[in-house]
């Protein structure tokens, strides 16, 4: 009986080893939270687990990022995963960034932008000076302009848009006017505007210079009196004004209203500090 007992002990161990084995292939370790705060960045600034990205594209994209990084002073983050498990894209995002150490400095200045593929869904996750940089504007006006890429299953260019936003993002930043709803981003004229504009502005010249033309008649028949009469042959003796009457009007002015809706939406995490984000679908 004894001998049944331990193979069966045996047994049991040698299925837990497999199961644990086979899971660890399925579910990279990186996903499991440890709770504790890493001192340095444990991962690059772009890892690309759902395999969506060639790898020169991940090279160019890599090299971008650590550019701006270093240049900021702020990690510029991109995470791509196949599934969330049995969390929520804004909680993974945010324990991916705490819980491998990503961001710069004592605050861990950052942010980090996170695809999981299984259901098409994205996150924002900031931290640090990251929150003030990437308000909640900021973010909707960023997803605004990636979000058709990702639809077309276009990443790269997706991300290397996002990328240069993100620069724009932290120049305005770093000159204390970030983007948000009283400083919001001007919009580019698209390039096919230029030949039509250019068009329209010849177009219109030319119905003015025909206008003007037709007034260049030096002789045409004069339909009013006042073309006749003698220059000068009218002259005013006496000069007064009268006041009649006078006509007030008064309209009341609505004082300016206060902008409002700005700034960042932060939340609490569980390794004690704040992030700021959004989520979706895309």
């Amino acid at each position: 009986m004894k001998k049944i007992l331990s193979l069966l002990a045996a047994c049991t161990m040698f299925v837990c080893g497999a199961v644990t084995a086979f899971a660890d292939e399925l579910i990279p370790n990186e996903y499991y939270t440890t709770n504790t705060v890493p001192e340095e960045r444990q991962k690059l600034l772009l890892v690309d687990d759902a395999d969506i990205l060639s790898d020169s594209e991940e090279e160019k994209l890599l090299r971008k990022l650590e550019d701006i990084s270093a240049q900021h002073g702020m990690d510029v983050c991109i995470l791509t995963t196949y599934s969330l498990g049995d969390r929520g894209p804004e909680q993974f995002a945010d324990d991916y960034y705490a819980y491998n150490g990503m961001g710069q400095g004592s605050d861990k200045d950052g942010l980090l932008f996170m695809l999981a593929m299984e259901d098409r869904d994205w996150a924002i996750a900031t931290h640090g000076d990251g929150i003030e940089a990437f308000t909640d504007y900021g973010q909707e006006y960023i997803m605004s302009r990636i979000k058709p890429e990702l639809k077309d299953d276009d990443y790269y260019s997706a991300f290397d848009e996002y990328t240069d936003l993100c620069d724009d993002f932290l120049t305005e930043y770093e000159k204390g006017t970030p983007y948000d709803t009283d400083h919001k981003i001007k919009g580019k004229l698209p390039l096919v505007w230029i030949p039509i504009a250019l068009g329209g502005g010849l177009l219109i010249g030319l119905i003015y210079a025909q206008a003007i033309k037709g007034q260049l008649t030096s002789v045409a028949m004069q339909h009013g009196a006042d073309d006749y009469i003698r220059q000068n042959s009218f002259k005013v003796t006496t000069s007064r004004d009268n006041f009649l009457y006078r006509n007030v009007q008064r309209e009341y002015i609505p004082p300016a209203e206060k902008s409002s809706g700005g700034g960042s939406s932060t939340h609490s995490h569980s390794s004690g500090s704040s992030f700021g984000g959004s989520h979706g679908k895309f």
